[in-house]
């Protein structure tokens, strides 16, 4: 009888393997992509406002596969606002200016 090159109980770990990481990219998206997405919200914002800004943690939205994350200006740690792609057209949009204004007029 000739030997398999790869075993049955092999084949089927690597086939859960591959299945297991499939479920990871479904759930928390591709590394790489959340690395590329966070320097292309750094971008837009330092080109939007012309300051310089901290990032959080990325986040990834599964269920409309978007990236977000939390984001201050490095002159105000304090001012923690959102940046993430639109559902629909997955644009950059950012809630800087409206976090700004909130803080102008008192509210918290």
């Amino acid at each position: 009888m000739k030997n398999p090159i790869i075993s049955k109980k092999s084949f089927f770990l690597i086939l859960f393997l591959i299945f297991l990481i499939g479920v990871y990219f479904l759930f928390f998206g591709l590394p790489w992509k959340s690395i590329a997405q966070k320097k292309q919200f750094e971008v837009y914002l330092e080109n939007k406002y012309q300051i310089e800004f901290k990032f959080k943690k990325m986040d990834f939205d599964f269920m409309h596969r978007t990236y977000l994350t939390y984001a201050y200006p490095v002159s105000d740690p304090t001012l923690v606002f959102y940046v993430g792609q639109d559902i629909e057209n997955k644009e950059i949009h950012d809630l800087y200016q409206y976090e700004l204004d909130k803080r102008k007029a008192g509210a918290k």
